[in-house]
């Protein structure tokens, strides 16, 4: 007959078991997280990994539209999210993530090799 004690750690490594896959964590790509820059006008892709199935809900604050998607068999997620002109301070809601200090502006990236000119700015 099985102890008292092995009954309660089964119950207890059960409860916590179940109670982390009821809560499916939302995932993102380094490049989705707060303090970031998006392209003005444009249609960008916000994206991640969820449990395959699951509902996501996104919302910006600029325009308070709900965007909603399933997650695929994969747990890959992924909506487009219109943006406005340049601006911000803003943010991005996920489910119940919130992304802060959103700004909205040109993108540009640039790379290349040490050679690479560099503009530079002079003031008189």
């Amino acid at each position: 007959m099985p102890s008292a004690k092995r009954i309660f750690i089964f119950f207890l490594f059960s409860l916590i078991l179940n109670f982390t896959i009821a809560f499916a964590q939302i995932e993102f790509p380094s490049v989705i997280s707060d303090n970031m820059v998006l392209q003005q006008q444009l249609d960008v892709p916000i994206w991640g990994w969820t449990k395959p199935g699951e509902k996501v809900s996104v919302t910006a604050s600029w325009d308070q539209r709900e965007l909603t998607t399933t997650a695929d068999a994969n747990g890959k997620w992924l909506v487009k999210l219109q943006t406005p002109q340049a601006g911000g301070v803003h943010t991005i809601t996920i489910n119940d993530i919130v992304l802060k200090n959103i700004l909205i502006g040109e993108v540009w990236v640039c790379s290349g090799q040490s050679n690479m000119p560099v503009a530079k700015s002079f003031r008189r």
